[in-house]
C-alpha cells in the first residue's frame, strides 16, 4: 500500500528541514571552535566557517576531500586511525594534540580535540564529527604551573631542615624528606596527623597550638611568628631532642595554614654542652692561676728582693743584674696572669647592666691617672657630652682605664701626651660609644688589627705592658653587642673607638 502525502505537507517537511537546516549551520558558524563531520569514507561532508578560518582553506578545498589531501600523511594516518578507533567502539575520543599552524613559521599550537560518532535514526554510525578550539594559552598555563610545582616540591624535598605545613587546628598538610629523615616517618604516616601530638613531648604542645591560636588574634602574629625558639622534638622512637623552631603563616589552597621550620640542634647543643664544661675546667684553671700559681711567684720576687737587700754589697754588678732580671721576670710574670685573669672576667661580663654616664665613669678614670699625667705634663679632656651606655660600669671604666693608660704610655719623644675622649654616635640610633683620640705616633697599618690580639704588641719591650689591654677592650665591647677598632688621627695619632648596644 502506497502512502501519499499531500503536496502541502511535503512542502511543510521540505520547508522544516531547510529551516533545521539553516538553524544548525547558524548555530555551528558562531561556535567559537571548529567542527568538522566526515563520512565512513574518510570524506569530509561539512566544515563550519571557524574551520576555514582556522585552516586557511576554502570549502571547494575542503569537501569532498579526506584527511591525505589536506594534512601530511602521518597526520592524515593517525587522524583516520582515531576516526576507525571513534566508528567502532561508538565511544567520544576527547584528547589535547600539538599542530603547527599552516603558514605560521612553525609555530606550535595545541589544540583540544573532542571526536564523536555521527548516528542515524536507526543509531547506526555513518560517519564522525569533530570539534577541537585552541588551548595553547591554558596549556602553556598548567604547564608552567606544573613544572612550577615541581620545582617548589625538589625545592621542598631538597631542603636539609625540616618544613611542615600545618592548618590553624595544628593538622599535618604535607611534609618534606627531611622531616622524614629527622624524625622517623614516613610522610603517610603524618599527612592527617596533630603535629603536636606526633612531633612535640607533651611539655611543648601547648606553646604550639597557643602560637597558631594566637596568630588571629595577636597583631604581631604570636609570640613565635616570624621569630626562632628552642623546644623539644620527639622522635618516632619516643626519644626526645633538641629542635629550633620557626613559624609563618602563608597562603595554601585558598586559606590561611602555617609552614613551620624545625632545625635539629642536638649536635650544636652537645657542643655547647663540650664548650661551657670546656670553660668551667678553664675558670678552674685559672682559679688555681690566680692563687696557686701565685703564691709561689710572691715568694719568689720576695726572697729574690730580700736577697738583693741583704747580700747587695757582696755582689759585683753582673750578680746584682741577675737578682734584678727576677725580680723583674716576676713583676710581669704577675702581670700577664692579671691580665689573664681580666680577660677571662671580661669574656662573662654580659650580666648585670644598667644605664651608665659615661661622663662620671671618664672623670672616674681620669682621677686614677693624676700622677702619670702630672708626671708627663700632659693632659687628658672630655670633648663635648658624653652618653649614657647600658653596661656594667665596672667593665666600662676597665675599658677606658686601658685606652686613657695606653694613649698616656703611647707618646712621641719630647711631647707630652695629649688624650681626648669624645662621645662616638653611629648611623643606627642604637649603637653608641666613645673615641679615645691622642697624638702620638699612631699604629702601622699592618699591625691595626693585631693589637686586639691577646699578648700581641705593635711595639717591643721597651714600652712596658702585656699586650692583653686592647684585647680585653675588645672582649667587653663584642660582650655588650658592640665592636672596637683602631682608625689614625687625622693630622697624627690615633683613635680607638669602642661601642656599645644604647
Amino acid at each position: 500500500m502506497t502512502l501519499d502525502l499531500p503536496i502541502s505537507e511535503i512542502r511543510q517537511s521540505r520547508a522544516a528541514l531547510r529551516d533545521s537546516e539553516a538553524l544548525y549551520h547558524s548555530l555551528v558558524d558562531q561556535l567559537p571552535m571548529c567542527l568538522l563531520r566526515k563520512n565512513l569514507d574518510g570524506q569530509f561532508i561539512f566544515a563550519n566557517s571557524q574551520f576555514f578560518e582556522f585552516s586557511g582553506k576554502s570549502s571547494d578545498e575542503v569537501i569532498g576531500r579526506t584527511d591525505f589531501d589536506l594534512f601530511p600523511e602521518e597526520l592524515a594516518r593517525k587522524y583516520q586511525a582515531d576516526d576507525q578507533t571513534v566508528i567502532a567502539n561508538g565511544e567520544v575520543l576527547d584528547k589535547v594534540e600539538s599542530h603547527q599552524v599552516p603558514g605560521g613559521g612553525g609555530q606550535l599550537r595545541y589544540v583540544q580535540i573532542l571526536k564523536t560518532p555521527v548516528f542515524d535514526s536507526a543509531r547506526n554510525v555513518i560517519g564522525t564529527q569533530v570539534l577541537f578550539w585552541d588551548v595553547t594559552e591554558k596549556h602553556v598555563a598548567e604547564t608552567a604551573l606544573k613544572e612550577s610545582t615541581a620545582l617548589k616540591r625538589a625545592i621542598f624535598d631538597s631542603a636539609l631542615d625540616c618544613i611542615l605545613l600545618a592548618d590553624q587546628d595544628g593538622v599535618i598538610l604535607d611534609v618534606n624528606r627531611s622531616t622524614e629523615r629527622v624524625f622517623g616517618f614516613q610522610r603517610n604516616e603524618l599527612i592527617g596527623c596533630n603535629m603536636d601530638v606526633t612531633l612535640l613531648p607533651p611539655s611543648a604542645r601547648s606553646r604550639s597550638q597557643r602560637n597558631r591560636e594566637n596568630y588571629e588574634s595577636d597583631s604581631e602574629g604570636g609570640s613565635m611568628l616570624g621569630k626562632r625558639a628552642e623546644i623539644p622534638a620527639q622522635h618516632k622512637d619516643g626519644r626526645v631532642f633538641d629542635v629550633e623552631m620557626a613559624m609563618q603563616p602563608i597562603p595554601y589552597e585558598g586559606r590561611t595554614v602555617f609552614a613551620i621550620f624545625l632545625h635539629d640542634i642536638t649536635e650544636r647543643k652537645r657542643a655547647e654542652e663540650e664548650i661551657a664544661q670546656k670553660n668551667k675546667d678553664l675558670e678552674t684553671l685559672l682559679y688555681v692561676t690566680s692563687h696557686d700559681l701565685r703564691e709561689p711567684l710572691r715568694a719568689i720576687r720576695s726572697f729574690t728582693q730580700l736577697l738583693s737587700d741583704r747580700a747587695g754589697d757582696k755582689l759585683n754588678d753582673v750578680e746584682q743584674g741577675f737578682l734584678t732580671r727576677v725580680v723583674d721576670g716576676a713583676d710581669r710574670l704577675n702581670k700577664l696572669l692579671e691580665d689573664v685573669l681580666m680577660m677571662s672576667r671580661a669574656q662573662r661580663a654580659s650580666e648585670g647592666t644598667q644605664l651608665v654616664d659615661a661622663k662620671i665613669v671618664a672623670r672616674d678614670v681620669i682621677r686614677q691617672f693624676d700622677v702619670r699625667i702630672a708626671e708627663t705634663q700632659g693632659s687628658v679632656k672630655i670633648v663635648g657630652d658624653l652618653l649614657e651606655f647600658r653596661v656594667d660600669p665596672r667593665w666600662l671604666r676597665q675599658s677606658l682605664f686601658n685606652l686613657v693608660g695606653n694613649a698616656l704610655k703611647f707618646h712621641n719623644d719630647g711631647e707630652p701626651p695629649q688624650v681626648e675622649i669624645e662621645a662616638y654616635k653611629s648611623d643606627c640610633d642604637s649603637v653608641v660609644g666613645l673615641v679615645v683620640r691622642d697624638r702620638g705616633p699612631g699604629i702601622a697599618a699592618e699591625h691595626e688589627e693585631r693589637v686586639f690580639q691577646l699578648f700581641q704588641r705593635a711595639v717591643g719591650r721597651k714600652v712596658e705592658g702585656t699586650g692583653a689591654g686592647l684585647a680585653i677592650v675588645r672582649q667587653i665591647s663584642n660582650r655588650y653587642g658592640g665592636e672596637a677598632w683602631y682608625k689614625p688621627h687625622i693630622g697624627g695619632g690615633a683613635e680607638f673607638v669602642i661601642t656599645f648596644q644604647r
